[in-house]
Formats: C-alpha cells, sequence, structure tokens
C-alpha cells in the first residue's frame, strides 16, 4: 500500500455541526459525455496480472480512519495482486475529482457522499455499478441506502453507512422521563419546559441553521417535497408552506424557540445546560451530549405528525464507494474488474460492522444493523437510531439538489430576522421566494427543469454541479 497524505478541495468534515452548504463550482464539460461500457464484466478470479488502482479516503480522523485501514489490509491480503495507492484526507464532495476527471485523471475509486455521487454519475464520470456486480449484491443493503446511491435506475456507489438527524431529548425535563408519542404532545412537553424560568426555552430552532438539512424532515409530514419526481422544486406548495408555518409557530405562536438565535450553537448550549427538551441533531454530536447530560440523554424518532397522520422523515443520507470510468481515471479494464472488488470488500458485513465498532457509523447492511440492534454493546441510543432510520426520506442525488440549500437559508434567515418589523414577511412569501430563487438558479445555469436523463443521452456540453458538504451528510 502507498499512501498519500492531504487532498484538497472542500474544507475538512466537522464533527460539531452538519452544515450544508449549497451552490459551490460550475463546471462545464464539453465533450460528448455518452458512455459505453467496454470494460470486463463481474468476474469472481482476478485480472492475470498485477494492477494499481488510487483510491480517494475521506474517513475522519479516528474511529473511521482505524477502520478503513483495518479493511484495507484485509483487502490487499486478500488481493496480493492489487496495489492500493490511498490518498488520505480528502473531503467529501471534494471539487477536485471532476477537475481532475477533465484530464482523465480521477481516482478510480472514490469515497463520497450519496448526493455528490449522484451529480459525478449524471455528469458521465462513474460506473454503473449494475452492470459489474449481481443483484443478489444489492439486495443485501437497506432499501434507503441503495436507493442513496440509485439514479435512473443504476446504481452508481455502495455504501459503506447511513446517517441523518434524531431527536436527542432530555429524560430529566419530560413526563415520566419518556419521549413525546406525537407531535402534539412534542410541543405541549416543550411549553413547559419554556414555562420552568426565563433560562428555559423548550426547543431552540433555528430554521435556517443548516440551509434546509433538518428542516426538510417536517415537509414529508405535511405531505410535501423538495423536489418532485421529475426533479421540479415544490417549496411554494400547500404542503411545503404548512410544513413552514408549523414551524414558524414554534416561535410565534408557542414561544418554545425565539428569533436571533446564533445556529445550531445556541440550541446545543441549551441542550447540553439542561434548559431545553429537545435537540433534532445527527450521531456525530451524541458524544458530546452524552458528556453534558448523562444517563438522562434519549434519541429516538422524530414522533408522528398527529394533525396528518404523516411521519417526519429527515434527509438520509450514506457515504460510499464510487467506480470512476475510463472517461473520468483513464483505467484499463483491470483497474476497473480491481475498484469494483474493492468497493465491494470496503462495503462488506466485516468491514461495516467494524467501521460501527470503531465509530459508531450506522450501517447500510441490513444484516449488520440486525447484529447491531440485537447487541447495542457500548452505545444504549442504538435502538433510537434503527427507529429513526425507519423513517426517512431519500437525500436527493439530482443536480438539482445543489441550488436548494442556499435560498433556504437565506430566505428562512429573512423570515427570523424581519417577519416581526411589520414587513409583510410571511412563510408563504418566504416559501414563494425561496422557489424564485432555486428555479432562477437552475435556468440560469442551464440545470435542467425537467427529469434527470441517463448519462448516456446526455447533450455533449453538459453542466456539472456540485455541492459542497461541510460534515457529515
Amino acid at each position: 500500500m502507498s499512501t498519500t497524505v492531504g487532498g484538497s478541495g472542500t474544507p475538512p468534515k466537522k464533527g460539531r455541526t452538519a452544515l450544508i452548504v449549497g451552490i459551490v463550482v460550475v463546471i462545464v464539460i464539453i465533450a460528448a459525455v455518452a458512455v459505453t461500457v467496454a470494460y470486463l464484466p463481474h468476474k469472481t478470479t482476478p485480472p492475470p496480472s498485477k494492477v494499481t488502482i488510487t483510491v480517494w479516503d475521506t474517513s475522519a480522523a479516528g474511529g473511521e480512519s482505524t477502520a478503513f485501514n483495518t479493511s484495507l489490509a484485509l483487502f490487499e491480503a486478500a488481493h496480493t495482486n492489487v496495489t492500493v495507492d490511498v490518498t488520505y484526507g480528502v473531503s467529501v464532495g471534494s471539487t477536485n475529482f471532476v477537475t481532475d476527471a477533465t484530464s482523465g485523471t480521477a481516482p478510480n475509486v472514490y469515497r463520497d457522499s450519496s448526493d455528490n455521487g449522484g451529480s459525478l454519475y449524471a455528469g458521465g464520470l462513474l460506473v454503473n455499478l449494475s452492470q459489474y456486480l449481481p443483484s443478489t449484491v444489492f439486495a443485501n443493503y437497506t432499501s434507503g441506502t441503495i436507493s442513496d446511491f440509485t439514479l435512473n435506475g443504476a446504481i452508481y456507489g455502495l455504501p459503506v453507512n447511513t446517517n441523518g438527524i434524531a431527536m436527542y431529548y432530555n429524560k430529566a425535563l419530560l413526563p415520566n422521563g419518556q419521549p413525546p408519542a406525537n407531535t402534539y404532545q412534542m410541543i405541549q412537553d416543550a411549553v413547559n419546559v419554556t414555562n420552568m424560568g426565563s433560562s428555559y426555552l423548550g426547543m431552540p430552532y433555528d430554521i435556517g441553521a443548516t440551509y434546509g438539512y433538518r428542516f426538510a424532515a417536517w415537509f414529508p409530514a405535511f405531505g410535501g417535497e423538495i423536489f418532485n419526481s421529475t426533479g421540479y422544486p415544490m417549496l411554494n406548495s400547500t404542503q411545503d408552506i404548512a410544513a413552514m408555518s408549523w414551524v414558524w409557530n414554534w416561535t410565534v405562536k408557542y414561544h418554545v424557540s425565539q428569533p436571533g438565535l446564533s445556529g445550531e450553537s445556541d440550541e446545543q448550549a441549551y441542550f447540553e445546560s439542561n434548559h431545553s427538551a429537545f435537540m433534532f441533531d445527527g450521531p456525530w454530536d451524541q458524544s458530546t451530549y452524552l458528556k453534558a447530560i448523562g444517563s438522562n440523554l434519549g434519541v429516538t424518532a422524530i414522533p408522528i405528525n398527529n394533525a396528518t397522520g404523516l411521519w417526519p422523515q429527515p434527509l438520509w443520507g450514506s457515504i460510499g464507494y464510487l467506480v470512476a470510468n475510463n472517461k473520468a481515471s483513464g483505467a484499463s479494464s483491470a483497474q476497473i474488474w480491481a475498484s469494483v472488488q474493492f468497493a465491494e470488500e470496503m462495503t462488506n458485513y466485516t468491514s461495516q460492522l467494524n467501521l460501527y465498532t470503531q465509530a459508531g457509523d450506522l450501517p447500510a447492511l441490513t444484516s449488520v444493523g440486525s447484529y447491531v440492534s440485537a447487541h447495542p454493546g457500548s452505545d444504549p441510543l442504538i435502538s433510537g437510531w434503527i427507529a429513526q432510520e425507519g423513517h426517512t426520506q431519500k437525500f436527493p442525488n439530482i443536480p438539482q439538489m445543489a441550488y436548494y440549500w442556499t435560498p433556504f437559508h437565506i430566505g428562512t434567515s429573512n423570515l427570523e430576522q424581519n417577519a416581526s418589523n411589520n414587513s409583510g414577511i410571511t412563510p408563504a412569501s418566504v416559501m414563494n421566494s425561496i422557489e424564485t430563487q432555486i428555479i432562477s438558479g437552475l435556468t440560469t445555469n442551464g440545470v435542467p427543469l425537467a427529469a434527470i436523463v441517463e448519462n448516456t443521452t446526455l447533450a455533449a456540453t453538459h453542466n456539472i454541479f456540485l455541492v459542497a458538504v461541510v460534515g457529515r451528510p
């Protein structure tokens, strides 16, 4: 194994936030991007000669990196004819992949997010793994995670983990220490905590703090969505406006939140000091909350919206392994073969169980999830995460998604800062503004407002839009 330390592109992952920043770079590929698969189909025997593959690793320092290296060693021991040249410290969503692909020098394998992978596949830069692996391989993953890596029927990546947000709660501040069974009870619990004193705020929530990443959970609770099946934005739909109006009422009607919060940091400060009942966040911050709250910390699925009978569904993303095609990496058929083998084995049962044990990453394989549920080990809260995984939405992996984040942040920040100033700003006007900004961004940059087509039929000149992900997806 040869290694390179470093990498560039987007900033390193931060364990303190799930901030997602949209619209980072536009790269125009001027060439036909029709992909003709001319590589070997899936084989069970290695290529006849030695081969070297290049891999970009995005594992976080600590447990993830340890787990990656353990699985890498197992792969190399089983494939002595394959040399793996690893570049460590690369970020998910690195724009350098597309830059390098324009000269055919992208890595053979990239450990990246499912949503960024969708943009790369739409741009004709990744192999369709459905053409290399039997369907029985894909059947082993949870339907949600394999869906994250599917675009127009093609599977372009193999997931190694899955995560999103759930609802943390403070048992000491809730009746009988139990989480709410529905959103009505959630509001009542938050009101009771707010009424405990001036330093308490039952459910502090900065709507635009994570650029619509956390908020997206509430759209399905009212029957809404971010984009429809054709890739058209739906932010000004009746359902999405209802979701925004309801969450805004946490501040203006129920007073369990307040304007002027400084993002997640203020929310976390209330929660960690035992002055709020709930925190909507991911597993990446669990150790911090455990240190602050101890045995009173709980995790559960965000409760059902009893007004509609629908569940909130957080964006449930995934990190996985992508294999670059010949166009992007200059790979030979032997390198493609070795890269597919590498992706498959770095996401197998042993690798995912090791990743959970070392880093706490939630598994993408159904079998590992079943094992983890039955053997919680050092994580007594794992059952709450498994419960949330049953109520999630696919993290949109279409290029249009890059144009959601910033308009959402700008619009909702305007709502929180100016709605009380007799400015006429309302949830409905803000959602209409967000919709308009998204459409403007898409049309200005040539991104289609209709269905994304297979990369085999993309136009000769196609704009590829990437989204930088700071933190975990």
